[in-house]
């Protein structure tokens, strides 16, 4: 495996930005043509970096035995949204990041089948939002521990929170904008866009349980299934990096990539 850590400065965001990328060094780890790697955006929490899937989960085996590029951004408290006060995150990631990584890294696929988006708390929210919004970029998303913002209460009460909301999401109702899950979801489906598959996981004691559930509803009640959607509860699990590291290779199982055993169980 190659892990390169990689520092350039965007255009988007107008400040250097750093981006921690897992290349798999064998034969097997490459596209059906066996030319260009199949890859992994993966995005994470709230109070995390660029090197929290690196330093918390196991991820680097996961990307040898399923043979994929794993690309892991930084957004900072962003929600890799486009803040009302503050830099443009959603764009960068979907537009901007994209072009910039497969500029420098040439081996990986630009094909749509080829991409899927995956996070964990508020990396999980903006996966689902990158993905609902960008049916275009990745075929299916994988979302852990992920409430919908626009489903969450909001009181200007001073507090910290309440003024990473403002500076986030701004201090209006978010129902029917592009910060809203739901609205996004329902936008792609009338369009008539091919839409990604959607595995989506929570632990039963997550405190935001609620919110996921919120989520589960609302897709599990969509006709047809469109999303062909997945919600898997974690009995006895919480909002922590036990749940989020059996559960990436859990959504990386249900892509049909070809896994290396081999690769897997000897590391």
């Amino acid at each position: 495996m190659a892990w390169i850590e990689t520092h350039f400065h965007s255009e988007t965001l107008g400040m250097e930005m750093t981006v921690n990328v897992i290349l798999p060094q064998t034969s097997l780890a490459v596209a059906p043509d066996r030319s260009k790697l199949k890859t992994l955006w993966l995005l994470h929490g709230g109070s995390g970096d660029d090197t929290a899937w690196l330093r918390m989960t196991a991820v680097e085996r996961y990307a040898l035995a399923y043979g994929i590029a794993v690309v892991m951004p930084g957004g900072f408290h962003s929600c890799f949204t486009d803040m009302k006060h503050g830099g443009r995150f959603h764009t960068y990631l979907t537009e901007e990041l994209p072009a910039v990584i497969r500029h420098l890294f040439p081996r990986l696929s630009a094909q749509r089948e080829d991409n899927y988006v995956s996070g964990f708390s508020n990396g999980g929210y903006a996966c689902l939002k990158a993905g609902l919004a960008r049916p275009d970029l990745y075929a299916a998303i994988g979302a852990f521990s992920a409430g919908d913002k626009s489903d969450v209460a909001f009181v200007d009460d001073g507090s910290p929170r309440a003024k990473e909301r403002m500076m986030l999401f701004g201090d209006g109702d978010m129902k029917n904008t592009d910060n809203d899950l739901q609205y996004l979801a329902r936008k792609a489906l009338k369009n008539g866009a091919e839409l990604p598959a959607i595995y989506h996981a929570c632990g039963s004691l997550d405190p935001w349980l609620d919110l996921n559930v919120i989520l589960r509803e609302f897709f599990t009640g969509l006709p047809n299934d469109p999303y062909r959607y997945q919600y898997r509860e974690a009995e006895g699990l919480g909002h922590t990096w036990e749940f989020w590291d059996a559960e990436l290779p859990r959504f990386l199982d249900g892509l049909g990539l070809e896994k290396d055993k081999n690769q897997y169980f000897a590391l």
